[in-house]
């Protein structure tokens, strides 16, 4: 009977941590620590590999007339071309200690081009101060470049942290942003993707 007790309450506590880390992830990646990935160039700026050329989650399939990789989006896997965060669905945890405070993230500036490139990121998120962290030492934090040459199939990482300003509050669209990937030497245009900020709450 004691045995039976204890598997019964093993398994209560496993379903407990489960359900609330998915319900806890379903938050963080919208909502308070966003991570998204980036593909350049895109949108036929510049020549780019095949579809399966680079493997991995950015490998996928792909419809008949497939001609380019989108530009991005919430994950490796997730929605392309923009990314979306809705401040209104933070946890009450976040709420209490750290309102308003954001970050996003992309471990996947991926060069899909066929050629290296030194890139230039351009964030401008409606005027707000913007914190730039990378781990990445070939970074110029003054001119916000690469300092290397990003290889085909590469990566680049980059990290943002920002507070939304009173201004900016309590409204069901904070922010309509963008973020601009750009040849750091021909100062071409690579990649443009949106970045939207929503308060679900606003609108309650």
């Amino acid at each position: 009977m004691k045995n039976i007790k204890l598997w019964s309450l093993g398994l209560v506590g496993l379903l407990f941590a489960v359900g609330f880390g998915r319900w806890a992830q379903s938050l963080f990646v919208v909502s308070e620590l966003v991570h998204f990935s980036v593909n350049f160039p895109s949108d036929g700026r510049a020549e780019t590999m095949s579809c399966c050329d680079i493997g991995g989650p950015w490998a996928r399939e792909h419809e008949a007339d497939w001609n380019d990789y989108p530009a991005g989006g919430v994950l490796a896997y997730g929605d392309e071309g923009a990314l979306v965060m809705d401040i209104g669905r933070e946890g009450w945890i976040k709420r209490a200690l750290q309102p308003y405070f954001i970050s996003i993230s992309s471990h996947w500036l991926r060069n899909v081009g066929i050629q290296p490139y030194r890139i230039q990121l351009e964030m401008e998120m409606c005027g707000m101060d913007l914190e730039w962290l990378t781990f990445e030492s070939a970074w110029d934090p003054v001119t916000h470049t690469s300092t290397r040459s990003i290889e085909p199939g590469k990566s680049f990482n980059m990290d943002w942290f920002f507070t939304i300003p009173p201004e900016l509050r309590h409204q069901p669209v904070v922010c309509e942003g963008e973020l601009r990937i750009v040849d750091a030497d021909s100062k071409l245009l690579l990649t443009e993707m949106p970045i939207k900020i929503l308060d679900s709450r606003a609108t309650q």
